[in-house]
């Protein structure tokens, strides 16, 4: 501790500015030197610096603390000690009390640094008690110790001869080679400390000893960016330069117009705007993209176009166009309808309605329109169901009328008829007995009587002649007017010996003579068999049994279904059997014997027979066709595969190989030669074998043919199409497809007398148009209109001469 006091105090006294070193300056550099040699040898220098405040002096007492310990007379008896003093135990004596002292005179005293309390003890004394400066003096802290003090200077001082001094950090730091401020920070000394500043363009570090650049161009604009430039940081300044896309001219940064300087800088149908410092690509009017890539935009598609919506919308490259349907009018995007019935009722035989974008005719009620849609037909609704007559049905001209049959009369309806009872009207006219029939009535007569031909009147039966004498099959007339029935076979005479009723021959024990069932008819009877039997063709009273299938090869059917077979055949209807079934359309012969047809051949005809054998591990697997393996193909499996095909020409010439024609290469052909035997003209460029790739505007092998797109619409008064859809107009036409006509003015600077002239003179003539002679829109104006132009620039029409002028 001592050797650094006094190396520390050496490093203060030459280092003060305060309190220089008094004495020749040859000495004070040699301790200066010695100061330093052993402040390097005893690699204490950071150390120093860092606990400057922290070196100390103590003042040492004299005496160690009293102790208060005191020995009591070791007998009353025993004589009393001189002042303040007491006996002692060691001894017979007086003396002071251990930690005291013998004072003036015979009293005992406290050592320095200690006060007396009480007769015979010592109490340390606080010198750090009382207020600052107090013992230690200013910039320093007073630490009390038994009997004594300790002062330390505060951080930044050094203890000196008169107390606590200053320390010098920057010039201790200057001398030492240590560095109290880092980088460009310049140091300034503070009582008791220092700090570090920076120049112009930095701030102190968060550390406080180093300097931090001020990125001047993060704070505000410096070097507005609006006019191009642009800000750059610099070490402890900054500096404005212009942006990308513009260029330094005089002081000022300038705009590059790229669009200028490169006309191609946007291909296609890219047009190029330029921006400030840079510059973009957009589609021209009627395309789309991101200006590099366009495309032509479907107007339509996109709902864009504007056209009435009685318009159709026609896309074109570049644009579109629209046109009104048909029975509207309009140039497109307006449109309005056109009213066909108001002219000549839009050439309908009856009726005309108007309908949006068209009309329709109808016909009045009874008429069916014909297939030209606009004359009627009468419709013949009587074709139809009758009209909905029940009887009778008129066609009329547009309508129809119905009618009944005799004895019937129409309803109120006007459709249905009713029936007319005949007989509630004299008896129907009939002499006897009258009953009513659907649409008129039967006259009956009592026995013995019969119906005169009249239908009518009844009279007595005297001959065979007058209906059949009443029979009703067979008459024979007798003497004396007298008359017999009699029936055919199969029936018999009723009761009123004039009708003959059938005999149900069935109906007796004996069925009529049937096998198996008899059925009964008027006049007669037949023979009929039960479910699985038919009637014999032999005799028709007998039954024999059915076989579906029919017995073969032999077989009786004896039963319904059921045959009685040879051996040999034991199938349904007596057929023959094999195992398997004979197959591809084979016939089973006998009883596992199959009849193959041609090209099949083994049991069941399941094996096919290939003429000419099957190659390279082929299976026969029909007539005639072989089932080649996955690398062989042909009808006997000779021919190899190429897996995949050979491409251009190539051919197959083993499994996977192929042999390539015209310069093709590759593993199946696929690699084509660069390679034309006529050149490319037009500046296209051959990309493959005979093939070019053709400039913008031309096509063909050889692009050899101009592309000429016709333009929808098309262009008008003799334009010429152009790339893109667009029409290139002759002189004297104007517009989208040049339908417009405009007069072609030239001016050229004249005299102002003949400028007046000829403005006057020309002013109210018809201009030619560009086709020749054909006029254009007149061009006419006032006369203080033509002295400013005529004062102006004057002006020159350029027309054809017209012939015989």
């Amino acid at each position: 501790m001592t050797h650094l006091w006094t190396l520390l105090s050496a490093l203060l006294l030459v280092s003060s500015v305060a309190e220089p070193l008094n004495g020749p300056e040859e000495t004070a550099n040699e301790v200066l030197k010695q100061t330093e040699e052993e402040f390097m040898k005893s690699q204490v220098i950071e150390n120093a610096i860092g606990n400057l405040s922290e070196a100390t002096t103590s003042h040492t007492p004299t005496t160690s603390a009293p102790s208060a310990t005191t020995n009591s007379p070791s007998s009353s008896l025993a004589p009393p000690c001189p002042g303040n003093q007491v006996m002692l135990e060691s001894s017979a004596g007086c003396g002071c009390p251990s930690g005291m002292m013998l004072g003036v005179g015979d009293n005992c005293t406290c050592p320095v640094g200690y006060i007396m309390e009480g007769p015979a003890e010592c109490r340390d004394t606080d010198e750090c008690e009382g207020e600052r400066p107090g013992a230690c003096g200013l910039h320093a802290s007073c630490t009390n110790t038994p009997g004594s003090y300790v002062c330390s200077c505060l951080r930044g001082y050094l203890m000196g001869a008169g107390g606590c001094q200053d320390v010098d950090e920057c010039a201790l730091a200057a001398v030492t080679g240590l560095q109290a401020c880092e980088g460009n920070a310049e140091c300034k000394n503070t009582p008791g400390s220092f700090t570090c500043s920076c120049p112009v363009g930095y701030v102190v570090a968060l550390s406080g000893r180093g300097c931090v650049d001020v990125d001047e161009c993060s704070f505000e604009e410096q070097c507005r960016r609006e006019l191009g430039n642009v800000c750059v940081n610099t070490p402890g300044s900054f500096m404005c330069q212009c942006q990308p896309g513009f260029r330094a001219e005089a002081t000022a940064c300038v705009d590059v117009d790229e669009c200028n300087e490169s006309s191609a800088v946007c291909g296609g149908q890219g047009v190029c705007e330029n921006t400030p410092g840079s510059f973009k690509c957009v589609c021209r009017l009627g395309y789309r993209g991101n200006g590099t890539h366009c495309e032509d935009e479907n107007e339509c598609a996109f709902g864009g176009h504007g056209c009435d919506t009685n318009a159709r919308c026609g896309n074109i490259i570049g644009s579109f166009f629209c046109q009104c349907y048909q029975g509207f009018n309009g140039d497109g995007y307006s449109c309005f309808d056109v009213d066909e019935c108001a002219v000549n009722n839009g050439h309908c035989g009856h009726n005309c309605t108007n309908e949006p974008g068209g009309y329709s005719c109808h016909c009045a009620s009874g008429y069916q329109l014909d297939q030209d849609a606009h004359n009627c037909t009468d419709v013949d609704e009587c074709s139809a169901l009758n009209g909905t007559c029940e009887h009778i049905c008129v066609n009329t001209l547009g309508s129809f009328q119905c009618s009944c049959k005799p004895g019937y009369q129409l309803h109120i309806d006007g459709r249905t008829c009713v029936d007319i009872d005949d007989c509630k009207l004299q008896n129907g006219g009939c002499s006897h007995g009258c009953t009513n029939s659907p649409g008129g009535h039967v006259c009956h007569c009592p026995p013995a009587l019969v119906l005169d031909t009249d239908n009518l009147t009844c009279s007595n039966v005297t001959s065979c002649k007058l209906r059949n004498g009443g029979c009703d099959h067979t008459c024979t007339e007798w003497a004396e007017g007298r008359v017999q029935c009699s029936c055919q076979r199969g029936w018999k005479l009723d009761d009123d010996l004039r009708s003959c009723v059938d005999v149900n021959e069935c109906g007796d024990f004996t069925s009529g003579g049937c096998e198996q069932l008899c059925a009964n008819h008027p006049g007669g009877f037949n023979c009929t068999c039960r479910e699985g039997y038919d009637v014999r063709t032999d005799d028709l009273t007998k039954c024999q049994p059915v076989c579906d299938p029919s017995c073969q090869n032999y077989g009786v059917c004896v039963a319904p279904n059921s045959c009685d077979c040879p051996p040999g055949y034991p199938g349904v209807g007596c057929s023959a059997i094999c195992s398997p079934p004979c197959a591809h359309g084979g016939t089973c012969m006998r009883w596992n014997k199959c009849l193959c047809p041609s090209g099949w051949t083994g049991a069941g005809c399941h094996t096919a027979v290939c003429e000419l054998p099957c190659a390279n591990g082929g299976r026969c697997v029909e007539p005639g066709t072989c089932q080649c393996p996955s690398d062989y193909t042909g009808t006997q499996c000779l021919l190899p595969l190429c897996t995949p095909a050979c491409q251009s020409g190539g051919r197959c010439v083993d499994v996977n190989k192929c042999a390539c024609v015209d310069g093709w290469q590759g593993a199946r052909c696929q690699i084509e030669p660069v390679q034309c035997q006529k050149p490319c003209k037009n500046g296209g460029a051959c990309v493959g074998l005979n093939r070019c790739s053709c400039a913008n505007g031309f096509t063909g092998n050889l692009c050899e043919t101009a592309v000429t797109t016709p333009c929808v619409p098309p262009c008008k008064h003799g334009a010429t199409c152009s790339p893109h859809n667009t029409c290139t107009c002759p002189e004297g036409t104007a517009g989208l497809r040049c339908e417009r006509l405009t007069c072609p003015v030239v001016t050229t600077v004249v005299s102002m007398a003949r400028a007046v002239r000829k403005a006057f003179r020309e002013s109210y003539v018809d201009r030619c148009g560009p086709l020749g002679i054909q006029l254009c829109t007149k061009y006419r104006m006032n006369q203080a209109r033509v002295y400013l132009q005529a004062y102006r620039v004057g002006y020159k029409i350029q027309c054809p001469e017209r012939s015989g002028r």
